[in-house]
């Protein structure tokens, strides 16, 4: 069983590497197995990162990466209680900065931080594993 703290990490490290796209595939795995504001929060962040990645392959049809930024963030903004408060403003800021330029940048470590421990249901480990 793996934590948010570990997913947002993983998140992180392949952010960092501008593989936004695998970031939104490997959060994909917690997100079926969380409930409520956990699944709320995975799920931002896979919008956060399918947008990154869109934005990226189509920098000159931004609309559909600009929907899934917006969307990504406003679920991250209403899971808030499960963020460090100053890493989930950082990321906003990031973000409406990426939004106004209109262009994904090479790497993009989202920087949140779990403000309590959480772990997502039983399985999640194997599922991860493709067992």
């Amino acid at each position: 069983m793996n934590s948010l703290s570990h997913w947002l990490a993983r998140a992180d490290e392949l952010g960092a590497q501008g593989l936004y796209f695998e970031a939104h595939e490997e959060l994909e795995t917690p997100w079926r197995a969380a409930v409520g504001m956990e699944r709320l929060a995975l799920q931002g962040l896979i919008q956060v990162a399918a947008g990154l990645h869109r934005l990226r392959l189509n920098p000159d049809k931004p609309e559909g990466a600009f929907y899934l930024l917006d969307r990504g963030r406003a679920k991250l903004r209403a899971s808030r209680g499960l963020f460090d408060s100053v890493a989930l403003a950082a990321l906003e800021r990031r973000l409406k900065a990426i939004r106004a330029a209109g262009k994904a940048p090479k790497g993009l470590r989202f920087g949140l931080i779990a403000s309590r421990p959480r772990s997502f249901g039983r399985g999640t480990d194997a599922l991860r594993k493709g067992s």
